[in-house]
């Protein structure tokens, strides 16, 4: 692992981030290839133990990635919740469950 893979992994969680949080669809579809990319290459084998500044980088990757997928997360809750009210509205109860529902009750 190399501080170059460290450094794209970086980028490409930023760009998807501000993708997000600009809810811009197209940015969003152009960003996932390249931060897809930038994980698969952490992947590739890498020698020894990481120096300090390459922990260091890899903790900011770390943080970058987890709030990507805490906007993740709330998008896809936020998105199911909206389309149960219009369930709801449309007296469709049978298209989709509660978003907070409990299965089987």
């Amino acid at each position: 692992m190399t501080q170059d893979v460290i450094d794209r992994l970086i980028g490409s969680s930023e760009a998807l981030i501000a993708a997000l949080d600009a809810h811009d669809v197209d940015a969003i579809e152009a960003a996932l290839p390249a931060f897809g990319k930038s994980v698969a290459d952490l992947k590739s084998p890498g020698g020894g133990l990481p120096s300090p500044g390459l922990k260091a980088r890899l903790d900011k990757a770390l943080a970058l990635a987890d709030a990507a997928r805490a906007r993740v997360r709330y998008m896809a809750d936020r998105t199911q919740q909206r389309i149960d009210m219009l369930a709801q509205a449309a007296g469709r109860f049978d298209c989709t469950p509660a978003t907070y529902g409990r299965p089987g009750r």
